[in-house]
Parts: C-alpha cells; sequence; structure tokens
C-alpha cells in the first residue's frame, strides 16, 4: 500500500513553488507492517506530517507499507542502496549487518517496562555508543530514533495454566525470549512478526510471546483465546527512522535535518503510549470475547526469573563469542541508562509530555 503525505498548511503555502526550491525533496519510507500498525500510525505519519508542515512543503513523502517494498529482512538493504530514504528496521532480523545493536535489543526480558527501555535504546544508539554509530556507517544509514514494543506475553490458541502445559509448546520466540523458552522446556520457533499469522493458521505455532496489541496490527485475534497476565519483558531496538546516509548528509539542509531531529522526541512518546495502550486494549478484547486473561502458575515464574537473572552475562558472553570485543562494555553502558531511565519514568508517571520533555532534553538536545 502507498500514500502521500502533504499537510494542508503546506498545500496552501503552495506547494508548486517549495517544489522547485533547491531544498525541495520527496522522501519515500517503507516499513514491513500494515499500514494501521501503532508505529506506523501514531509515530511515523504524524512525524512525517509535521515535518512537511514545518518545511512549508519543501519535504514530502511517499510511503509503502505492508512489505510493498521490503519485507523486515530486506528494509535495511533497501536503505543502505538508496531503493528507498527511508525505512522502519527491526535490527534483531539483520543481525549480521547490526550485531552491536541486535546484541543490546536481544535483551527483550530484561525489559519489564517498555518507557525505560526505549528511552535507554535512544539514549545508547544516538550517544552513548560509538560502535553502533559505525555499523550504521558501514550499512551507510543514519539511526534518527528507536521505539519498544508494549511488554511480551505468552498468547495462545488454547488456555494453558502454567509451566508444565508449555513445555513442548511450539512458541514464537526470538533473541533473549527464544532462549529462555527453551531453557524451560518450551519449543520456541524463530520468525518474524510478519510470518506469525500463517504460523498459527498452519499449526506451525501453538503460541507466541508477544504484545498482546498484536491481536488487532497482525490479526492474532483470529485465533488466540488465552493470554498469560505475567510481563516476559519487551523488545525496544525498531529504528523507526533509519535513512539513507547518503540522501541525509547531500540532500537535506541543516534546517531541514534540524526539522527532523526536533521531531523525533515527540514520535517517540507518541509510539510508547500508543503501543502500552494498545497492549491492554487487546488484553481486555480477550476478556470481552470468550478469551482468558490469566497470570501464569508460580513455577512459571520462578523459572522466568531464573532466566532474567541470567540473561545480561549470556549477552555479554554471547557477544564476545560473536567477535564483539568490548561486549561487557556495552551492556553495562546500556544496562546503567536503563536505571537512569527507570528513576526519571517513575517520576514523570503517566505524563506523555513530561517523558517527551526529558526524551528531548537529556538525548534529542545533545546530537
Amino acid at each position: 500500500m502507498t500514500t502521500r503525505i502533504a499537510s494542508a498548511a503546506a498545500i496552501a503555502a503552495g506547494i508548486a513553488l517549495a517544489a522547485t526550491s533547491v531544498g525541495a525533496r520527496e522522501l519515500t519510507y517503507g516499513n514491513y507492517t500494515s499500514p494501521t500498525h501503532t508505529t506506523y500510525v501514531n509515530g511515523a505519519l504524524p512525524a512525517m506530517e509535521r515535518i512537511t508542515e514545518q518545511t512549508n512543503g519543501e519535504i514530502t513523502f511517499e510511503t509503502f507499507t505492508g512489505g510493498a517494498m521490503g519485507g523486515p529482512k530486506e528494509l535495511l538493504g533497501n536503505a543502505s542502496n538508496n531503493i528507498l530514504d527511508i525505512v522502519s528496521v527491526v535490527d534483531i532480523y539483520v543481525k549480521a549487518a547490526l550485531p552491536v545493536s541486535a546484541m543490546l535489543s536481544g535483551m527483550i526480558v530484561v525489559g519489564e517496562d517498555p518507557k525505560v527501555m526505549a528511552a535507554a535504546m535512544n539514549e545508547m544508539q544516538l550517544l552513548r555508543c560509538p560502535e553502533c554509530k559505525e555499523e550504521r556507517d558501514r550499512n551507510n544509514v543514519v539511526g534518527l530514533s528507536w521505539s519498544a514494543t508494549a511488554s511480551y506475553h505468552v498468547i495462545c490458541k488454547d488456555p494453558i495454566s502454567g509451566l508444565a502445559d508449555l513445555q513442548g509448546t511450539k512458541i514464537r520466540a526470538t533473541s533473549s525470549v527464544g532462549r529462555g523458552m527453551q531453557d524451560i522446556g518450551a519449543a520456541p520457533v524463530s520468525i518474524t512478526t510478519a510470518e506469525m499469522y500463517e504460523a498459527m493458521q498452519r499449526g506451525q505455532i501453538d503460541c507466541a510471546a508477544g504484545s498482546t496489541a498484536w491481536l488487532k496490527t497482525y490479526n492474532l485475534k483470529d485465533f488466540a483465546k488465552m493470554a498469560w497476565s505475567n510481563s516476559l519483558g519487551s523488545y525496544f531496538g525498531t529504528m523507526n527512522f533509519t535513512m539513507n546516509k547518503d540522501v541525509w548528509e547531500e540532500d537535506l539542509t541543516d534546517e531541514q535535518r534540524q526539522v527532523f531531529h526536533d521531531n523525533m522526541a515527540e514520535a517517540v512518546a507518541d509510539v510508547m503510549w500508543a503501543y502500552v495502550a494498545d497492549g491492554e486494549e487487546g488484553m481486555q478484547w480477550l476478556r470481552d470475547n470468550g478469551g482468558t486473561v490469566v497470570e501464569a502458575d508460580d513455577a512459571f515464574k520462578e523459572a522466568w526469573a531464573k532466566v532474567q537473572a541470567g540473561t545480561v552475562a549470556e549477552t555479554i558472553e554471547a557477544g564476545k563469542e560473536g567477535g564483539i570485543e568490548n561486549a561487557e562494555e556495552i551492556v553495562n553502558t546500556f544496562m546503567g541508562l536503563v536505571d537512569k531511565w527507570t528513576k526519571i519514568v517513575e517520576e514523570v508517571g503517566d505524563d506523555k509530555d513530561a517523558y517527551r520533555q526529558k526524551l528531548q532534553e537529556e538525548i534529542f538536545s545533545k546530537i
């Protein structure tokens, strides 16, 4: 699906005149999720509309959603090669290209609070991780902001009550969640979110570890009858605005680049508040439509606590084995930022504007 974006204010100002100016540019944007997905509807799309308006129509966008211009494993390469100007990248699907970033976001099980994890990841990627920038440079892209999913939960076609039921069950799970599921006796299946629906439809998986927002955004509501209320963590490595480096440096003016930077804190806050709300709505949808939402049994909670406790050390070891020499320093720096943002998020509470302001003050104003 393609969509053209141009604000009413920009049209009123005279798009035709702007299009003839030196700084005028239509940028192409692509993702693999549906045009109704939370990160697009509540984050990317409003940000692009604001950018068009704030540049007086000099920057406009043509968007390609639903994988029309590449799936989750192709989009990074499509931005690198300038097939698309901007894409949304899920780093754990392109680990070979983004090993440091994927090492960090692969620690899904430590992500108890998605708002904390999104903020920590933005500060890490943009200000505290030269290795992260180096790998983006190698891929000829610039990263402008990152977001997290809502909390992950066990979501199943049929009700299960605890650890014993989960053992041997085929469950879609990746990174540290997949390793954890294997450790406790489940049978993890590593597939992308785009493949979940068909896999559940065909019986290739019985459950998925993910946000209950996916009941709507990936239509898992067609099959799911149960979710555990226990949080498994959250994924926090979606690079929502991944731009071709040559386009960023050569096709945009300093002023236009600043407009992009100025809109990222709001885009992150918008995604996080919407995603968390969608997750809660997914839980309620199950309750209202004959499904069940229950806590897992104590056996599962104890087993998962052990998985969480060992994740940081396992991540460091896996990073070293994968050739990331300073993996321990990188992971420890990130976990320090998690501690920092845990305190900040506790202070701002449910105030989205206060969260946005903190993102701007602590991160985006310092770029």
